[in-house]
């Protein structure tokens, strides 16, 4: 009978330490399963928001300098990279052809002349014909009344008068025929004169020559379309940078905002300028739509060439002492503890919330988008809803929210890790924010705790 209270005794002391047991491995569970979040205290910052693209150097005004007329290339006044100035003599073409051309309209103006002069030379004799004629039907009259002359001589003098009448009417006409004549001679000589002289090709401003695109000996052929035998450029020391911006950024670009650029051939330099103008007109390439906002640029030491690249920064907007948070607290998602660390071993409860987003709403937007942040409260995450302002690709500024200044702001987080250790970050949000220069809180939970 004494042996029933001795098992008794032994399986109530395999109790007490399977209880003990458990109780002692719990933490152990509880860090293998638990949560790590990385917290960021919420501050003030200045923000500067900025608009990133790709550009081109450009010259703010080039001339195509071409040919109207068709010839042989004779000589050269310019050559590459040469300043030229207003009116200098840029090329020559052969002018044989042009001058005999000129020859032909002066010989054909002298004809007109000539025949002019002959057409009023005929008026006046007409004109005296017609007045004889008139007065010998005057003097018949009175001899006709007497019966001295027949009816017949006078008709046929009247007929004579009549005749007179219509050649001097022609010889009027002939005169102002010559006269017509006399004027396409001059019109053509004009001509002849003026293809003459383009074969003399001018600068028509002051700048620099950027293109030869012909040689000595070459034939120029004007038909259609002019052909271009120099491109000149006004300076470059004032020059325009033609930036392609892209159309979700184009409503945030305005005239006036200052500009920062810089060009593969002076890594080390920065380029400032200013946008003067941003074009409505869009460039379609691939389905990707972009806009040419124009940055001027004045440079004095005319550096920069045309067609280099340049990487150009826009600022649209500037915030001074700002509520902001961290980009990565935007990117963070909660990470829910694994089944089954709850009860006895996790007892990880739900993630609290306070009006969390929608499944499939963005996380970061335009400034005035609603997007939700993360505070660590009561060692769980909690959803808070805020409107964002202005990013600058580091920090982004809160609106307005229910946020203060201090609350830990979630970033990241770690699950998995064993006291002492660091494991790789889950989920989204792992990059280091940017903010007040404090560093990250990393905060250990267990599943239920």
């Amino acid at each position: 009978m004494k042996t029933a209270p001795r098992i008794i005794i032994i399986a109530a002391a395999v109790v007490v330490v399977a209880v003990a047991a458990l109780i002692a491995l719990r933490p152990l569970f509880a860090r293998r399963d638990g949560i790590q979040y990385v917290t960021r205290p919420l501050g003030y910052a200045d923000i500067s928001a900025t608009v990133s693209e790709t550009g081109t150097v450009n010259p703010v005004n080039t001339v195509s300098v071409g040919s109207e007329v068709s010839g042989t290339i004779k000589s050269l006044g310019a050559d590459y990279n040469s300043r030229v100035r207003l009116g200098q003599v840029l090329a020559t073409l052969d002018p044989t052809t042009f001058q005999a051309a000129v020859d032909s309209a002066q010989a054909n103006l002298r004809l007109a002349e000539a025949n002019l002069n002959s057409a009023q030379v005929g008026v006046g004799k007409m004109k005296a014909l017609l007045d004889m004629a008139n007065l010998t039907v005057q003097r018949e009259e009175p001899l006709l009344k007497q019966g001295l002359i027949n009816q017949n001589q006078m008709d046929t003098d009247r007929t004579a008068a009549i005749s007179a009448n219509q050649d001097y009417l022609a010889a009027q006409a002939a005169v102002r025929v010559a006269e017509a004549q006399v004027s396409v001679a001059q019109g053509q000589l004009e001509t002849a004169k003026y293809n003459l002289g383009k074969t003399v090709i001018r600068s028509p401003l002051d700048g620099i020559v950027m293109a030869r695109n012909v040689s000595i000996g070459q034939t120029v052929a004007a038909s259609l379309q002019t052909p271009t035998i120099f491109s000149l450029a006004t300076s470059l020391t004032d020059m325009q940078v033609d930036t392609s911006v892209d159309e979700a950024d184009a409503g945030s670009v305005r005239e006036g905002a200052a500009a920062h650029f810089s060009v593969t051939a002076y890594p080390n330099e920065t380029f400032t300028g200013t946008v003067k103008q941003v074009r409505i007109n869009p460039t379609v390439t691939q389905n990707v739509v972009t806009y040419d906002a124009v940055v001027a640029v004045h440079d004095t030491t005319a550096r920069l060439l045309p067609g280099m690249t340049a990487q150009v920064t826009i600022d649209v907007g500037k915030r001074s002492h700002v509520l902001a948070v961290p980009m990565a607290a935007l990117l963070y998602r909660p990470l829910q503890a694994s089944a089954g660390s709850g009860g006895f071993f996790g007892g990880g409860g739900p993630i609290a919330s306070s009006g969390a987003a929608p499944a499939g709403q963005s996380v970061a937007g335009a400034p005035g988008s609603r997007v939700t942040v993360w505070l660590l409260a009561n060692a769980r995450p909690s959803a808070r809803q805020v409107t964002i302002g202005l990013s600058d690709g580091k920090n982004v500024e809160i609106r307005s929210g229910d946020l203060r200044e201090g609350d830990p702001v979630i970033v990241a987080q770690r699950r998995g890790a064993r006291s002492g250790q660091g494991s790789a970050a889950a989920g989204t949000g792992t990059g280091a924010p940017a903010g007040q220069g404090a560093a990250p809180a990393a905060v250990p939970t267990r599943g239920g705790q």
